[in-house]
């Protein structure tokens, strides 16, 4: 059954041992979690919709802090970059329907909430469709701009919350968000 966005079958290891690295207490090899998240992005970027572009964005986006603070060996930084900003050139100015995307919220508020959000994701999506809201899938900005009366409706459906994950512009957006976070611009 196909899950909300694609996500490889080990991903709960591999996000723990992102998360690890990002709040600088990962045992193994920072350098090399950070290298084999960029080399998986690299194979499926820009990849057919089932691969899990989106998911690899978002472990470059976890490893980012690391990447700019943490001292990272020689060419790690250059790998990040040139593989996020491959996935960002992908967006191409595409035009959507929808107002608001997750990757326009605060960085460090998409960093602290992506563990829940993204077992959400990685759940099928008849399961992740029952009693969704907002808070589930929306990071502080997006809920913000929701409360907006100008903005987009507040009353989104569980379908709409999860269309604005599934938009083409999804992971572009978060690979720009991890460029912004590393004070680089796509090449």
């Amino acid at each position: 059954m196909p899950t909300v966005i694609p996500v490889p079958d080990n991903w709960r290891p591999l996000f723990r041992s992102w998360d690890e690295v990002r709040h600088g207490y990962h045992a193994g090899d920072k350098d090399e979690t950070v290298r084999d998240c960029a080399r998986r992005l690299d194979t499926t970027a820009p990849g057919p919709e089932g691969d899990p572009v989106l998911f690899w964005t978002l472990g470059l986006l976890m490893l980012a802090p690391y990447v700019a603070f943490g001292n990272p060996g020689t060419g790690v930084e250059d790998k990040v970059v040139a593989v996020l900003s491959r996935v960002a050139r992908g967006d191409d100015d595409r035009a959507c329907a929808h107002g608001q995307h997750p990757y326009e919220a605060d960085v460090d508020d998409a960093l602290e909430r992506l563990p829940a959000v993204l077992e959400v994701l990685s759940s099928p999506v008849n399961q992740a469709l029952d009693d969704l809201s907002p808070e589930d899938l929306l990071f502080e900005a997006c809920l913000d701009e929701l409360e907006d009366e100008e903005a987009e409706p507040a009353d989104l459906s569980g379908s709409e919350i999860l269309a604005r994950w599934q938009c083409p512009r999804t992971a572009p957006g978060f690979a720009c968000a991890a460029l912004d976070y590393l004070g680089s611009t796509a090449r």
